[in-house]
């Protein structure tokens, strides 16, 4: 694992956590060995929607159990760890993912477990003990509508109280949306975060 070079450029803060640019001597470092597939090239906007609204709505308590889906990079698992002091697992089908998680993590001093399985492996026995589980910007496929909603049903029925999902608004998306609508207790908030910058999107949260 590359060392993280001194907080003075090619880093940015938001949300009380540091990030990595694109440009950042260890993210291409990194970049020399692991090739991140299916999107987990970078942090992602919607993760930004998540860590205010999880402010905003005092969703952060020490010692709770918390899971990022589609964790990439993990900033949202990230800005979890700092800020409740929780034990965090970031999830994540492609194992290349992780050393840039475990570097970011590192910047912050704070420790994300990592679990590599793709969400339709994800069981009862992963979900049981979660009281909070969260996925931003990983609505979108078609095929991942259903995916997720049979996923939200699983965390439903393992016991978890807290599921949130945050996308700029695709398609797939609005229609994980609504279908959630129908069949679960749920908001469906048109919402925004402040930080680095503004971002505007939406938050699926679903209830027990």
């Amino acid at each position: 694992m590359p060392q993280v070079a001194e907080l003075e450029s090619k880093l940015f803060q938001a949300y009380g956590i540091f990030l990595f640019e694109d440009e950042h001597p260890t993210v291409k470092e990194l970049e020399n060995t692991y090739v991140p597939s299916a999107h987990g090239h970078k942090t992602w906007d919607s993760s930004f929607l998540i860590m205010d609204y999880l402010l905003h709505k005092q969703l952060l308590k020490p010692a709770k159990k918390i899971m990022e889906l589609g964790c990439g990079w993990g900033p949202a698992a990230i800005f979890c760890a700092e800020n409740a002091h929780a034990k965090v697992t970031g999830v994540d089908f492609d194992e290349d993912v992780f050393p840039f998680l475990q570097a970011q993590a590192e910047l912050n001093g704070v420790t994300v477990e990592p679990l590599i399985k793709s969400f339709n492996k994800l069981r009862k026995q992963d979900l049981v003990k979660q009281e909070l589980i969260f996925g931003a910007d990983i609505c979108f496929w078609e095929q991942l509508t259903t995916t997720h909603f049979k996923l939200i049903n699983r965390a439903l029925k393992a016991g978890v109280k807290d599921i949130i999902f945050a996308d700029p608004g695709r398609d797939p998306f609005y229609e994980l949306a609504e279908k959630c609508q129908q069949h679960f207790h749920c908001d469906y908030l048109d919402w925004y975060s402040t930080e680095p910058n503004r971002f505007d999107g939406y938050i699926l949260h679903i209830k027990q």
